[in-house]
């Protein structure tokens, strides 16, 4: 059918019989309007999807067509639609109506491009199909969006019950460790050394699981940041060794430390992390023999291996050994050798940082960990090495805030111990109190978080720092791992530690606070 067989006053033109056969066998609806919008002819297709008959129709305007037939909504979209494709432009749109869906196209007719409409071709498809294919679609996508939102869920709430768990658990904790290496100390010579030193290494064991458990939590919910920067490997190895070898010597092992005087960059907290878990495993699982602590260059990395002679890993179980709760050789569930959860950190670490973590392990021979980490392109190989701080410091005048009398206790008797004069308050304005009768003020604030009447350790050290008129050093602690409560403290810029905090951990962040204070 021609352009011009469009007749401008909407009647229907003379078309073949062979034409009229191929019109009406077109699956798709078709009529052809005047340039007004007016029926000039339709096929049998669209006959039946308008459901009028054919004589009453032509010349009659395809707006109104749509209207008889129950579809009274669309009829302004329609119109709408009609006169943009009068004035030349291509028109596109879904009506419904009597629970039938159409796509229809309006699609002007020119005798020449560039000129005026002579007329409209109008399609209208079937779009039911299409219609429940897109529903089906979205019925998925929402049950996808549920699954994920379920999942999410299920996330928070893991790490909600870890963060309130973790907190309640490591308060005790805290005064257990602390008040255990006091009794150790002065009972250096009692005969019941070896029991205090028994329930010390048990302290010990819940503060790992107690860690663990605070380093998946932690990671999990996304808000470790890495603080990269170069830093002299031999440091941090000489206290995996101070830490690592009396636990080695205590199961009869012999650990051996090969350091190199380089300097790498990656967040070094966070890498010393790391290798202590996997020194963790080695300890744990080497019933005899020794475990090495070693450095080798290879190009712009460095690799620090953790190598044991244990029990080794079945090749096939290479990769099992990152996932949670996995511990092979221990069906019997024994606590003492953990949780399985060292490994699940490792690997989180090793994302974390982007440090590449490669395991090697012969069945009864032994298993390596290999780090590899990229040296600092200006490192200095003749660099003095800084030295490990000092436990004591006497004279220096102490502040503790804690909520928690035990606690607050066994940091006194800690502080006391190493010849720390002490001031010790329940809270902020109990600590201003003492401060407002004393002779000095103190060289360090170590407060609690979380103190009782909605009021923090920040709260507290701040309402220091106003008394005083000066900045002075200060640690917060916290048993808290919830997300966000840990966002908050960190927010202060203040150190945090969490609890139970070890002595060395104590005495080296007392020790950075104090040389802070003396470079300021």
């Amino acid at each position: 059918m021609r352009e011009e067989d469009v007749a401008g006053d909407g009647r229907r033109p003379a078309a073949s019989a062979g034409l009229r056969r191929v019109f009406d066998a077109i699956g798709v609806a078709v009529a052809l309007l005047d340039r007004q919008g007016r029926i000039a002819d339709l096929n049998a297709a669209m006959l039946r999807a308008i459901g009028c008959p054919q004589d009453l129709l032509i010349g009659q305007p395809m707006a109104g067509a749509f209207v008889w037939g129950g579809r009274e909504d669309a009829a302004e979209r329609f119109a709408q639609a009609m006169a943009a494709a009068g004035r030349g432009l291509v028109q596109e749109l879904s009506l419904t109506g009597d629970g039938n869906w159409f796509d229809i196209a309006l699609t002007p007719l020119t005798a020449e491009p560039g000129g005026e409409p002579t007329g409209i071709v109008m399609t209208a498809a079937d779009a039911n199909r299409r219609m429940g294919v897109e529903a089906r679609l979205r019925g998925q996508e929402d049950r996808l969006r549920a699954a994920q939102d379920e999942v999410k869920r299920a996330g928070q709430t893991k790490v909600r019950f870890l963060a309130a768990a973790s907190h309640d658990l490591r308060q005790p904790a805290q005064s257990l460790t602390l008040f255990g290496a006091v009794l150790a100390e002065r009972l250096a010579d009692h005969p019941q050394l070896p029991l205090v030193q028994t329930m010390n290494r048990a302290i010990e064991a819940m503060r790992g699981l107690l860690d663990a458990l605070l380093d998946v939590s932690r990671l999990d919910s996304g808000i470790v940041s890495p603080d990269m920067a170069p830093f002299a490997v031999a440091e941090m190895m000489e206290r995996l060794k101070a830490d690592y070898s009396p636990r080695a010597a205590a199961k009869g092992l012999k650990l051996r430390v090969r350091p190199l005087k380089a300097q790498v960059r990656s967040d070094a907290a966070l890498l010393e992390r790391l290798l202590r878990h996997l020194l963790d495993n080695a300890v744990r699982y080497t019933a005899s023999g020794g475990v090495l602590l070693g450095c080798r260059r290879r190009g712009m990395m460095l690799c620090i291996e953790v190598a044991d002679t244990g029990i080794g890993i079945p090749t096939d179980k290479l990769d099992e050994i990152f996932e949670e709760f996995v511990q092979l050789g221990n069906v019997e569930r024994d606590r003492s050798r953990g949780l399985g959860l060292g490994l699940a950190v490792v690997r989180r670490l090793s994302r974390l940082l982007g440090l590449p973590v490669r395991v090697r392990s012969r069945m009864g021979r032994g298993t390596c960990f290999t780090v590899e980490v990229p040296l600092h392109a200006s490192w200095n190989p003749n660099a003095t090495e800084r030295a490990m701080p000092s436990l004591e410091r006497p004279g220096a005048l102490a502040l503790i805030i804690d909520d928690e009398e035990l606690i607050l206790q066994s940091l006194r008797l800690v502080l006391e111990q190493w010849g720390w004069d002490v001031l010790a308050a329940a809270s902020g304005e109990e600590a201003l109190r003492q401060l407002d009768g004393a002779e000095r003020l103190p060289d360090v604030i170590i407060a609690d978080y979380r103190l009782r009447h909605g009021r923090t350790g920040v709260d507290a050290i701040r309402d220091v720092h106003a008394f005083a008129g000066d900045l002075i050093p200060a640690i917060l602690l916290t048993g808290d791992t919830s997300p966000d409560r840990i966002r908050e403290a960190r927010r202060s810029g203040f150190t945090l530690l969490h609890k139970p905090v070890t002595l060395s951990e104590l005495s080296s962040h007392l020790e950075e606070a104090r040389a802070r204070a003396a470079a300021e």
